[in-house]
Formats: C-alpha cells, sequence, structure tokens
C-alpha cells in the first residue's frame, strides 16, 4: 500500500482533529481517538489517519496507566485479554493491508455509531462470571481486530471491562492498559506491514502536541461547565458522525 504525503490543508484538519479530541478527552475523560479518527478519517485514507493517532494515543494513556495504583492488580486480571489483543491487532493489520479500505472505513463508521449508541443507552450486560476465562481472550482478539483494521479499540473492549466488577482504579487501569496496548501494537504491526515510514511517524509525533493542549484546555473546561450535559452533546455528535463516514462510504 502506498503511503500519501499530507498536503498543508491535510495537516492542518489534522492538527484540529486532535486537539478536538483531547478537548474531548479532558473535558469528559473519553473520546479522543473516537473523535480525532471519525473526522481524520473524512479527509485521509484511514491507515493514515490510524497511522497519526498512534503516538497520542499512547501518550495520552501513559498515565492513565502509571497514576496512582491498581496497575497489578488490573495486569493479572486482564493480562490474557491483552495479549489476545496484540494478535487480533496483527491479524486486523494484516486484513487493513489487503482489504479495500473504503469497507473498512465503513466499518470505522458503525464502530463509531456503536460505541456512542451504547454509551448514551448503557444497556446492562451481565457479568460473564466463570465463562471470564475463555470470555477475556475472545474479546481481546476481536478488539485487537477492530483497532487493527480501523484503529477503533472500544468496542467489545470497553463494555466488557465494565461488566468484569472492577474497582474504579482498577477499571480505569484496565482501560488504559487496552488503549495502550493497542496503540503498542498498532505501531509495531503497521511498521512490519509497511503502513508506518518515517515521515508519518513524525507527522505522529509532532500531533501529539495539539492533543495534549487540548486535554489541558479540557481539564480547564471541565471545571466550568456541566459534564453529563457536554458528554451527551459529545456522544450524540459522534453517533451523527459515525452515521455520515457510513453514508459518504457507501453512496
Amino acid at each position: 500500500m502506498t503511503l500519501i504525503e499530507l498536503s498543508a490543508f491535510q495537516y492542518a484538519f489534522a492538527f484540529f482533529a486532535l486537539f478536538l479530541g483531547g478537548l474531548v478527552k479532558g473535558t469528559v475523560g473519553i473520546g479522543m481517538k473516537a473523535i480525532s479518527l471519525g473526522l481524520l478519517a473524512t479527509v485521509v485514507p484511514l491507515p493514515v489517519a490510524i497511522a497519526l493517532l498512534i503516538i497520542p494515543g499512547i501518550l495520552a494513556n501513559i498515565w492513565q496507566v502509571i497514576g496512582g495504583g491498581a496497575l497489578l492488580d488490573s495486569i493479572k486480571r486482564i493480562w490474557t485479554l491483552l495479549l489476545a489483543c496484540c494478535v487480533g491487532v496483527w491479524l486486523g493489520a494484516e486484513v487493513l493491508v489487503i482489504v479495500n479500505t473504503q469497507y473498512l472505513t465503513i466499518g470505522l463508521g458503525v464502530l463509531l455509531g456503536t460505541y456512542a449508541a451504547y454509551a448514551l443507552f448503557a444497556p446492562r450486560i451481565p457479568s460473564p462470571g466463570r465463562h471470564e476465562t475463555w470470555m477475556s481472550p475472545t474479546i481481546g482478539t476481536l478488539n485487537g481486530l477492530a483497532a487493527g483494521m480501523t484503529g477503533s479499540d472500544v468496542i467489545p473492549g470497553v463494555p466488557y471491562l465494565q461488566t468484569l466488577g472492577l474497582s474504579r482504579d482498577e477499571l480505569v487501569k484496565a482501560m488504559g492498559l487496552l488503549f495502550l496496548t493497542a496503540s503498542f501494537m498498532i505501531a509495531f504491526a503497521f511498521q512490519q506491514k509497511g503502513l508506518l515510514n518515517g515521515q508519518l511517524a513524525f507527522s505522529s509525533l509532532i500531533s501529539a502536541a495539539p492533543a495534549l493542549f487540548g486535554y489541558y484546555l479540557g481539564a480547564k473546561i471541565r471545571q466550568r461547565i456541566p459534564e453529563a450535559q457536554f458528554r451527551q452533546v459529545l456522544l450524540v455528535s459522534l453517533l451523527l458522525l459515525g452515521f455520515y463516514i457510513v453514508i459518504r462510504n457507501t453512496v
């Protein structure tokens, strides 16, 4: 697959998308990658959009993983999910290389819409109980496949983690570990499969600056506006964005 050189407009739009994603994450604690990836996929090919988000995605989740306690407990609980996620990402990246990315972009739109709908309606999903032994690697593989093919690393991993009865700190760590694992594995798989070159790696690095600046501003905004209302607007916007991506790539 030939990687394109980005135009000035594409760079400007990428910085805006990363800034907006960081702003959202700083305000409500979620949504950076979903917002940024959804917007980027409207102006650059999906593999390029995913590559641009690698380093911002890593940096955004490092603090979530290393800050506070509960890290070792979270790793012990979900290590099979994380290992299976790595395998899934590798397989998903292989699919990305050989499949028409228009179809995978449609898949991204579907995943964004599914994530937004899930977060809006918050259906109660039963705990896996004794089935956790085989469900964790299964969900990890599916989450990795989705991440490798579309860059979206939320569905089905996050809803599954929320069913495990983890403490608040453990859940935050577990989600951060999942996102961080997926991001590192995407970087490795993309480099091995020729989807990440030096130019894109550098572009991803400098794209971290607007994302972190947006996160900083979002943390300030969080203290001034009702978080619940902002979150509702965000999720509805994400649902519409997913719908737009699907329609744009099917008509």
